[in-house]
């Protein structure tokens, strides 16, 4: 009787160890290769923006964005290591390198004496494409006379990304809906999204040599939202508008 219940007692401390060992298997079983993110990396080098670097594979900035983790867009440099998620070959990417100031001063032209101007509002396009052309057409079926702002900056769908292009209404020195307002657009719809690096920086060197050819002081660069009795939320709550400022500030106090 002892001996049976010895014996039952042995099989049932292998049979409980037996199940112990099961469950801790369970815990630690690899995922399945389907549940595996899949893509590659791929070092930053000079001149690549996340915007060329995501337009170039094709995925979408926000998915890298998230991928990897990035607080501010604009600050990857060259030597980082980012994930690309469904990529599955490394590609060159086109540099990108900003317009220097000489070449921002020759699109602006000479000073002019016909408008007075004494400030800069900026806008943006709230489209997610977008050019001086396309915007010009709209704002005439709107029977606004064509197009209303001053200069668009593109972002690479429409036109080149950071590209600078100059409406009749400067060529001409024609004001537009407010006096003495010189009027800048970006493409982008910056609720949803961020100016890209290309558009940032092509718009500081652009309102720098307005500033300075015609003596607009700092305070009297503005938000399309900022002008009393406009409601809108223009130019979107991702735009950076203070970062602007303080870089504008470092250039011409």
């Amino acid at each position: 009787m002892v001996a049976n219940l010895s014996l039952k007692n042995i099989i049932l401390s292998i049979s409980l160890a037996l199940f112990c060992l099961g469950c801790a298997t369970v815990g630690v079983s690899p995922l399945p290769p389907a549940a595996l993110p899949t893509g590659i990396y791929h070092i930053v080098g000079s001149g690549e923006t996340l915007y060329r670097i995501s337009h170039t594979y094709g995925v979408d900035l926000n998915r890298i964005v998230r991928a990897n983790n990035i607080k501010n867009p604009d600050l990857i440099g060259v030597g980082d290591r980012l994930f690309i998620p469904g990529a599955d070959i490394l590609l060159p990417v086109e540099p990108y390198y900003p317009p220097e100031l000489d070449s921002v001063e020759k699109l602006v032209g000479k000073k002019q004496y016909k408008v007075k101007w004494r400030y800069i509002t900026l806008h943006h396009s709230a489209t997610s494409v977008g050019n001086a052309e396309s915007f010009d057409r709209y704002h005439r079926k709107r029977r606004m006379g064509g197009l209303a702002y001053h200069f668009v900056i593109g972002n690479g769908k429409g036109s080149q990304n950071g590209k600078i292009e100059v409406g009749w209404r400067w060529t001409r020195q024609r004001q537009s809906c407010r006096k003495q307002d010189i009027q800048i657009c970006l493409v982008g719809n910056f609720n949803r999204q961020h100016p890209s690096s290309e558009q940032f920086q092509s718009l500081i060197k652009l309102v720098s040599c307005l500033r300075k050819q015609y003596n607009i002081p700092l305070t009297n660069i503005r938000r399309h939202k900022d002008i009393k009795g406009c409601i809108t939320e223009c130019p979107g709550k991702n735009f950076p508008f203070y970062r602007i400022l303080s870089e504008l500030r470092k250039i011409n106090p």
